[in-house]
């Protein structure tokens, strides 16, 4: 799934089928057979097994959160990290977001460019089709591989899945980061410039192309996270402004100053 280019994304291993894995494993050692009976209730149902096999690899080679220790699997980080969604969402994210040689990266970041074209695409076959003929590298992307990207993408917090699209809005990638690594740079609740935020910001959203206009996803996610007071934009007129997506209609369509609440480390 977060292989490096060429190797291709899948729809079997999500994200919740690897965090069960890794609860299961977190509680008692066991086998890669044994993992997988438990999984699908001793069922030996091909597909199921394949599922539960993908998803194992994933939690084992690609992110390792479980571990081989002679035969058995055995849960190989902090057992907090799949103690919650939200925990096991923010480790993968460091991992997979910093990974900028995947196909799942590549995609991403083709996507979040794409703002508003990727509703005119109207499907996940579209999209690939489109991605492959557009992105020289991604040549051998197909419409199962932007299925698995999907359910990733919509647990990462990159956009709300609805029918056969995403609508792009990164309200909940950006509280990850906010809520993780902003006091790195920066104190909660203290008015920050623009420029200096989304200079900062770059740094730790690899798969968005920050330009003099900010993409709809980020843009989209900026205004939610200010709508719910997460977060104020502010304009101040002594300052020249980082222009948001343009949306007709919006009272915000640019910032020059921003402060980042004490609520988004919750």
């Amino acid at each position: 799934m977060f292989k490096v280019n060429p190797d291709g994304m899948r729809m079997e291993p999500t994200p919740e089928r690897v965090l069960s894995v890794c609860r299961l494993v977190s509680h008692k050692s066991m086998s890669r057979d044994e993992v997988r009976q438990c999984m699908t209730l001793g069922i030996n149902d091909e597909k199921e097994l394949d599922q539960i096999n993908k998803s194992i690899n994933v939690a084992l080679e690609e992110l390792a959160l479980i571990k081989a220790d002679a035969d058995n699997l055995v849960l190989a980080v902090d057992p907090n990290i799949i103690a919650s969604s939200k925990a096991f969402r923010r480790y993968v994210s460091a991992r997979v977001f910093s990974a900028k040689d995947t196909t799942f990266h590549m995609f991403t970041k083709w996507l979040i460019a794409q703002n508003e074209r990727i509703f005119a695409l109207k499907s996940w076959e579209g999209m690939a089709k489109t991605c492959a003929s557009e992105v020289k590298e991604l040549a051998a992307l197909n419409e199962n591989a932007v299925l698995g990207w999907r359910f990733w993408a919509a647990f990462l917090g990159l956009g709300y899945l609805s029918g056969t699209m995403i609508i792009p809005n990164m309200k909940l990638r950006l509280e990850d980061v906010l809520a993780t690594t902003y006091t790195e740079k920066f104190k909660y609740n203290e008015t920050v410039l623009t420029q200096d935020f989304i200079l900062w910001l770059s740094t730790k959203i690899p798969e968005v192309e920050i330009g003099s206009n900010l993409p709809l996803a980020l843009s989209a996610g900026l205004r939610t996270l200010h709508e719910i007071g997460l977060i104020k934009l502010e304009t101040w007129s002594d300052s020249t402004p980082v222009m948001l997506y343009y949306v007709d209609g919006d009272p915000i369509n640019g910032f020059t100053h921003i402060s980042v609440k004490e609520a988004m480390a919750s």
